[in-house]
């Protein structure tokens, strides 16, 4: 009883330490970042893709939470209507799982309703004027200068914010014009000659980068406390966020983001800006960057005097060759003259040989008439032939059924190779006259319902005792079930009739012709292969046409006139069909005749 109790006691414990000790699927957790366009911090590409700075930083922290921290993140990117709707959807605090971007200040009103995570880059706005405005130093110089020019900004940002403090520490009530949020303030700035407004410091020092032109005043330049990202006072997302941007790696990484996007040296900086030497840092970068400009324009005059030292040296070649041109051409002119000369003795020529080829075209004319004329007589003969061909053969029936017991056997032996004689030749004879309707197109194909089995049977019949004379297996494989075709029975009859009869033909004893059918369900595929001795690569490129003799030759001493196989292709053709062979040099052949259903 005592083991009994131990035992359930041991397994009851067992069993709650494997539920503790079982692992529970990870939760991913969502951070919605809410923003809108401020370029090159985030904003849509060409392809609608979100890009940026900030973009990548947020896609750098969420495999930073998934690697290190073992927490996975779904990002979701909400763009807002405006900078306002982005602070407004963190001053709700109805969802600690946002996030705001936009290059975002850390100022004191912003954070009397929300939170900041770390800044990541130094927050230094200047105020700018439009290209010719004079740079000013007096107080009466600057009251003058906003007197006489507009403000340019955009609503609920912290140059608004800075453009009110500028008019409460001056006393000048200047004009204020408020662009949309989609814009630039930049752009806006750049529009006239009469505009000045705050920018942060990165999109100045861009613009004077790439040769832009806009006046900065040195009065008024202000350093925040960097840029962030704005949270809900109920997130719990600060401190993921601070720890990853307290990261080493972390903040390699960022740098070389930010590098990206800004350039490497003015991100170097912008990141070292501090304290009471920042008009100084700026105006020093400033002439760095027009020194280096100048540098730049310096070295495109040259290359542009390059180009022109290069442009007159060609005019000068060119007018060199112009000069040699003009004594070629008057060289010329007497070898022109010599040339005139010869023309004419040249379209003499050509006039001799047009009569001669005249000549040729007649006798040419004649040769087609004497063809013409020799196949006329051939198809004259033929027919002819045919009648007393029937009569020799119908005699010769009555005298091997009637006569053969009265006659020697020496008799019998002459008698019984007229028979065959004469077939061979009434089946030349009907060849001759098949090609002849086939030239002239007088075969009329009908549209009869042929069943592939019982065609393939009647053809296999007729020629498995000629094959079998040979010692020759004729086999035949045919499709599993009945399968009908509309085509013209007789024509399709006659292709698969002269293919069996020159496999046989061309067949060694002992081997094997096969025929076979595959059925689709809209085409039927006819093979006839053998065993004989294949065709080369020249056979057959010419082994459907007429009158051709090929290298291999029938293995009994048949006679061959070289018509089938180019009957084959025009009644394979006219019953819509396509015929090709497949073959190599003494390995046999496959011929294979394709009809649509």
């Amino acid at each position: 009883m005592h083991r009994l109790l131990v035992f359930l006691l041991l397994n009851s414990f067992f069993f709650h330490t494997s539920l503790a000790t079982d692992p529970s699927p990870q939760k991913v957790r969502k951070l919605e970042v809410v923003w809108f366009t401020s370029t090159p911090f985030i904003y849509e590409d060409e392809n609608g893709n979100i890009s940026g700075i900030e973009p990548e930083m947020f896609k750098l922290f969420a495999d930073y939470m998934g690697n290190m921290r073992g927490e996975p993140i779904d990002l979701v990117f909400t763009k807002a209507k405006d900078f306002s709707d982005i602070l407004d959807a963190v001053r709700k605090n109805d969802n600690p799982n946002i996030v705001g971007a936009s290059a975002l200040s850390i100022t004191k009103d912003r954070k009397s309703y929300a939170q900041f995570t770390n800044s990541y880059l130094p927050d230094v706005t200047v105020l700018v004027s439009s290209e010719g405005t004079p740079i000013v130093h007096s107080t009466k110089e600057k009251i003058e200068m906003m007197e006489s020019l507009k403000a340019v900004t955009i609503k609920g940002t912290k140059y608004e914010t800075l453009l009110n403090n500028l008019k409460q520490e001056t006393g000048v009530d200047f004009m204020v014009i408020y662009l949309s949020s989609d814009l630039n303030i930049l752009d806006g700035v750049m529009e006239t000659n009469d505009r000045f407004g705050f920018i942060d410091l990165p999109i100045y020092l861009m613009l004077i980068r790439n040769g832009g032109e806009v006046t900065r005043q040195n009065f008024f330049t202000t350093q925040g406390d960097g840029y962030a990202f704005i949270l809900p006072n109920n997130s719990s997302w600060k401190e993921d966020l601070d720890e990853f941007l307290s990261d080493p790696s972390s903040q390699a990484a960022i740098s070389k983001i930010i590098s990206k996007y800004l350039g490497r040296e003015l991100y170097e900086f912008i990141d070292n800006l501090y304290g009471s030497e920042l008009s100084t840092s700026i105006l020093t970068k400033e002439k760095e960057m027009q020194l280096e400009m100048i540098k730049n324009v310096n070295l495109r005059l040259e290359q542009e005097q390059a180009v022109r030292r290069i442009l007159i040296i060609s005019i000068g070649v060119a007018l060199l060759l112009l000069f040699a041109i003009a004594y070629l051409f008057f060289r010329n002119q007497k070898t022109t003259n010599l040339l005139l000369g010869q023309k004419e003795q040249i379209e003499d020529q050509q006039q001799d040989i047009r009569q001669k080829n005249e000549q040729l075209m007649n006798r040419n004319a004649q040769l087609v008439a004497l063809n013409e004329e020799k196949n006329n007589l051939v198809k004259i003969l033929a027919h002819d032939i045919r009648s007393p061909l029937g009569q020799i053969i119908m005699v010769m029936d009555i005298v091997n059924q009637g006569m053969k017991e009265k006659l020697s056997e020496t008799e019998v032996k002459m008698l019984s190779q007229v028979t065959p004689s004469a077939e061979r030749i009434n089946k030349m004879v009907n060849k001759i006259l098949d090609v002849d309707s086939l030239e002239e197109n007088r075969i009329k194909v009908l549209q009869e319902r042929v069943d592939v089995r019982d065609i393939m049977r009647d053809v296999s019949q007729r020629y498995r005792p000629i094959a079998a004379k040979k010692n020759i297996d004729l086999t035949v494989e045919l499709c599993e079930n009945h399968y009908m075709i509309r085509t013209d029975h007789l024509l399709l009859l006659l292709v698969l009739e002269n293919l069996i009869s020159n496999a046989v033909k061309f067949s060694d004893p002992e081997t094997t012709v096969e025929l076979k059918a595959e059925c689709t369900y809209d085409s039927v595929l006819f093979k006839v292969s053998d065993e004989g001795p294949g065709f080369s690569e020249e056979d057959k490129k010419k082994i459907f046409n007429k009158f051709q003799k090929l290298s291999a030759q029938p293995t009994a001493g048949e006679v061959s006139t070289g018509l089938g196989l180019s009957i084959v292709k025009k009644y394979v053709q006219d019953l819509g069909g396509k015929v090709w062979v497949e073959s190599d040099l003494g390995k046999g052949s496959t011929f294979f005749v394709k009809l649509t259903v």
